[in-house]
């Protein structure tokens, strides 16, 4: 469980520990001799409402009459908690909403109709709580009362959700959208699938193969046909080579279809959105729904039909936008985390016999733990800087930049470095850098520079650093995980085996739209802010600055 108003870049983060645990849910199946394959289903579910409704019990009063929280300034206030956001993949919503399965948890579409262009009529907390109830007092069975569940799209194995009289709720409502198992392990996956049907797998895996290597791109060695299980983070990574590797070998409509499906993909991931954001969120929708007849081409035979849950969520991706915000608030992918830190970490330590008061008190002592450390951390922090501000000690090092501790290789002449990295005019471009650090009297003319000579012959070159997207113009959380460039020569002089140059694209001027390349601009040199140090100095210092454009 966690808090919606807390900022998305600490609640991603499991060090920030803004999600807790609240309860570890039964995973035993239902047994018994009597019961039919339906009858134990309807009773685990009923099992995980129930258990639900005990978990979730404390926040009905709290919603109702409010409690006393204290705030970060100090202050105390009244607050009224409510279920806001349910976050999970498509059989849990089905599970949570108690929808039958095949059908939108959201809208009112049947299974035979979801493929449609737009989307049903809103579903309604009162309305299948009102199902329930008719069908529980006029069945006489089990099954008589999931017929009549059915007839209107609800699952008919609960009797008593557990959601039921919680203030300001509505559970259908509540279900957000999912990037990892909707889009990536939805529909870049039946993607990937349609690929091979449409051209021949040898050819496919060749073009993978070509594909040379590049900064945040997976090299796919072998190609996609020897992969067995695919996770989502191979997914995204297919996806950003889908289209280059399909164009030219399929129908022309049909890339159409696969680019407007990607295109709804990546701006679906927007940090931020505003009406023309979400105007190209549902351009991206339209094309493809102008296109997708050619998905069910009886030539091609990819499909019969486009009556998948996951292709017709993305209709309500707009509406969940306005209401909570951007996707990455909501994403299943940061809570599959806490499985790992919550739950197999914490059987890892018990002695796999009574193992759930095991697990409970090593998290408990896990937390009070990392209290413990966020306190310290916060006391070191005033130290540290009572003691900078007393000696007037001031961090050379640009923020978010992080190089690392030894070079990968030392005192290198700057003539090799201009042969062996492909950048001639680099020392000239270092003389035009130091002359700006000087002050005008000591400054030399724009003429004298290129016959000027520099301080030192020899430096330390790195092929790699770290930057934060935000030193970079990108308007991103500062917290927000750092990104790798590299900058690596061949082994051997004249080969061109396992050099990489990576290009950074960056956003320079005001003029920079959401989408396009407009106001964009390419650095295809090392970095734009470096640190430096040269062979004679062993400390860096401010002049070791080097600016690239």
């Amino acid at each position: 469980m966690t808090l919606g108003n807390i900022p998305r870049s600490i609640r991603r983060k499991p060090s920030q520990h803004a999600c807790v645990l609240v309860a570890y849910l039964s995973v035993n199946k239902s047994v018994g001799q009597e019961l039919t394959q339906k009858e134990k289903s309807a009773r685990v579910q009923q099992i995980f409402h129930d258990s639900m409704k005990v978990v979730l019990e404390p926040l009905k009063k709290a919603g109702k009459e409010g409690m006393e929280v204290t705030f970060g300034d100090g202050y105390v206030r009244r607050v009224h908690p409510i279920l806001a956001c349910y976050v999970a993949d498509y059989p849990e919503q089905c599970l949570v909403t108690c929808c039958k399965y095949g059908t939108c948890p959201k809208c009112d579409l049947g299974e035979d109709e979801i493929g449609n262009r737009e989307g049903g009529k809103w579903r309604t907390q009162r309305d299948t709580l009102n199902t329930i109830k008719e069908a529980a007092a006029s069945a006489t069975s089990m099954t008589a009362f999931q017929l009549r569940c059915k007839q209107d799209y609800v699952s008919g194995a609960v009797t008593r959700p557990f959601w039921d009289g919680f203030p300001l709720c509505d559970i259908h409502l509540s279900i957000t959208p999912d990037i990892l198992h909707q889009l990536y392990q939805g529909i870049v996956k039946y993607l990937v699938i349609w690929c091979p049907r449409l051209m021949e797998v040898k050819e496919l895996d060749e073009r993978i193969k070509a594909l040379p290597p590049c900064f945040g791109v997976r090299h796919f060695k072998k190609g996609w046909s020897e992969l067995s299980q695919v996770s989502g983070g191979e997914r995204k990574n297919m996806a950003r080579i889908l289209l280059a590797c399909i164009v030219g070998k399929i129908p022309s409509k049909v890339v159409t279809c696969f680019r407007a499906l990607l295109d709804f993909i990546y701006i679906a991931q927007y940090a931020s959105h505003d009406d023309e954001t979400l105007g190209y969120l549902q351009d991206a929708l339209n094309l493809y729904q102008r296109h997708k007849h050619v998905l069910i081409d009886k030539k091609l035979r990819l499909r019969t039909h486009l009556n998948i849950p996951k292709f017709h969520a993305m209709v309500h991706y707009a509406e969940s936008i306005r209401t909570f915000g951007t996707t990455d608030n909501y994403n299943t992918e940061m809570f599959e985390r806490f499985h790992i830190d919550f739950a197999k970490e914490g059987w890892r330590a018990s002695n796999f016999r009574d193992e759930l008061p095991q697990m409970t008190r090593w998290l408990e002592r896990q937390e009070k733990v990392a209290i413990f450390e966020t306190y310290l951390d916060h006391f070191e922090g005033e130290q540290d800087s009572a003691v900078a501000a007393a000696a007037d000690i001031h961090d050379s090092t640009p923020p978010g930049i992080i190089v690392p501790r030894k070079p990968a290789h030392v005192n290198q002449t700057l003539i090799s470095i201009q042969k062996n990295h492909h950048c001639p005019s680099f020392s000239h471009q270092l003389r035009i850098y130091l002359n700006s650090l000087l002050k005008k009297p000591d400054a030399l003319p724009r003429a004298n520079i290129s016959s000027a000579q520099l301080p030192f012959d020899k430096v330390d070159v790195w092929h790699s650093f770290k930057f934060g997207r935000n030193i970079l113009g990108n308007d991103v959380d500062s917290t927000e995980e750092k990104d790798w460039v590299r900058a690596k020569p061949a082994r051997q002089r004249g080969q061109r085996a396992g050099e990489r140059f990576d290009t950074v694209v960056v956003s320079h001027t005001d003029e920079a739209q959401d989408t396009g390349m407009r106001g964009k601009c390419c650095f295809f040199t090392l970095a734009k802010v470096l640190l430096m140090r040269t062979g004679r100095n062993e400390g860096w210092s401010p002049e070791g600055h080097i600016h690239f454009a």
